[in-house]
């Protein structure tokens, strides 16, 4: 009776939890996430960096979760993210209700040859790399009538809106457009029109 109800323990217990190896890489560095799964979410628990077969360095990522069915590929992201040439690498946080979508970040500190968590990159949503005239580009939405467009550079390692375009619709339901710009390190309005 013991041995029976103890497989039946260990069976409930590999039925809620589960352990899977994801696997990343570009020419230059292998990554491999380890994912563990609970009931619904999952979460990726430890990163590891190979380079040349050996391992580089081991990360244990803040808490991030998202659900079982979530693409791999969405999840994940190598590039380079500070406009330096080498790689960098980013891990969806969570999966929000909205499309402003947070990541965790990793700059490659080419000094100590590790990866390095970037907590300035991460007040940045749904990321795009303009490698031509070095910005970040960040979409947003807020609530159900505003959405936006925030422009980044970098200014010693660290990203810094520089302008930000807004569409929304105020309460008589009149479409508007505003313009942003940071003057004197103060965010300011220099155009708005209303429909």
């Amino acid at each position: 009776m013991k041995n029976t109800l103890l497989t039946l323990i260990i069976l409930i217990s590999f039925e809620l939890y589960s352990q899977e190896i994801i696997k990343f890489s570009n020419a230059e560095f292998e990554f491999s996430l380890t994912k563990n799964c609970g009931k619904n979410d999952c979460e990726i628990t430890k990163i590891e960096v190979l380079k040349n077969g050996i391992l580089k360095q081991t990360i244990k990522p803040n808490k991030n979760y998202f659900s079982k069915s979530f693409p791999k590929d969405q999840l994940f992201a190598i590039e380079d993210m500070n406009f330096d040439g080498r790689t960098d690498f980013r891990l969806m946080e969570f999966l929000p209700a909205g499309p402003n979508v947070p990541f965790l970040f990793w700059i490659y500190n080419p000094t100590n040859e590790l990866f390095e968590e970037n907590e300035y990159y991460g007040e940045i949503t749904s990321p795009e790399f303009d490698y031509e005239k070095k910005q970040i580009n960040s979409t947003w939405r807020n609530g159900c009538c505003e959405h936006g467009r925030d422009i980044h550079e970098l200014e010693n390692g660290i990203p810094k809106l520089i302008e930000r375009f807004v569409i929304g619709h105020n309460s008589e339901d009149k479409e508007y457009y505003e313009h942003w710009k940071v003057k004197n390190g103060e965010l300011k309005l220099i155009e708005k029109t209303v429909e």
